[in-house]
């Protein structure tokens, strides 16, 4: 070969080299910085999770599974919406289905963000003497209207299946009234509590249930779960609705004062949870 034919060869070798030593350094930095993510998340090396089969992947080290139907914490840094079971009824309180609701401090804890509509009217009512171009209005009420709760619930496992008969069977009980044999007999439907978002959101508010619906879709899987030794399926994700009335006392709304409301006053626990 000639001589300007072997260097020609050489630059080639060299260049293509010099070639390959860029896109290994470029490979070398993205494993670095996948393994420099993958310490900030706990996980030894990202760059070995290609090599593992299905189903042996590191997990996090210090990742906590979010446990909705736990319940152990304090309700006071707990800004989940719930509603509250009458813990003054034992018919509720000692039912062995609501269990699960016993354990989400005695109320029935939305799983997800649910979306909430509440409407507050002012409601007049115009006076149009004759010959006149403009009504009069004249104050008659104001109202708080029924407030409509939504949200998804998705069902994971025995546990959350559990919770979720546990917050259907609860709904089902709250819209009835003690009729026939019931203890005590002729008592209207229990009043419960709404909670949620902060004592300056939704403030222990006294509310009935006057609606509530869920569905069994068709297009999703079923979970087996067991209550009381029987088997239920229960789907893995359904949504419910509730729609809830203010039910303020006699006695606590003759005791109300908006200098009061105004001021903050009546925001806390036992103030009655006016809106």
């Amino acid at each position: 070969m000639p001589i300007n034919g072997v260097n020609q060869f050489l630059q080639t070798v060299t260049s293509t080299a010099g070639q390959v030593n860029r896109v290994l350094g470029a490979g070398q930095n993205v494993l670095n910085a996948f393994g420099g993510l993958g310490s900030a998340l706990g996980i030894s090396s990202l760059a070995r999770l290609g090599n593992l089969p299905v189903g042996a992947e590191e997990t996090y080290e210090n990742y906590t599974p979010v446990s909705w139907s736990a319940g152990s914490e304090s309700l006071g840094n707990d800004w989940r919406v719930r509603i509250h079971l009458p813990t003054n009824v034992s018919t509720f309180m000692n039912s062995p289905i609501l269990q699960p609701l016993y354990e989400s401090n005695n109320s029935m804890v939305f799983p997800t963000t649910p979306q909430i509509l509440v409407t507050h009217s002012a409601n007049y009512n115009n006076l149009q003497p004759t010959h006149t171009n403009y009504a009069f209005p004249i104050y008659e009420s104001s109202s708080v209207e029924d407030i409509t709760i939504t949200a998804e619930f998705p069902v994971e496992n025995e546990v959350d299946g559990r919770y979720w008969i546990s917050a259907v069977h609860f709904m089902r009980s709250a819209t009835k009234m003690f009729y026939g044999d019931s203890n005590p007999q002729g008592n209207p439907p229990v009043v419960c509590r709404l909670n949620g978002y902060g004592e300056h959101i939704l403030n222990d508010m006294p509310v009935v249930i006057t609606n509530f619906t869920t569905d069994l879709p068709v297009d999703v899987d079923y979970i087996q779960c067991t209550v009381q030794g029987k088997q239920n399926y229960v789907p893995t994700q359904s949504s419910i609705t509730v729609t809830l009335q203010p039910q303020y006392a006699r006695r606590s709304q003759s005791g109300f004062s908006l200098n009061n409301f105004v001021a903050g006053s009546f925001i806390g626990k036992g103030k009655e949870g006016f809106v």
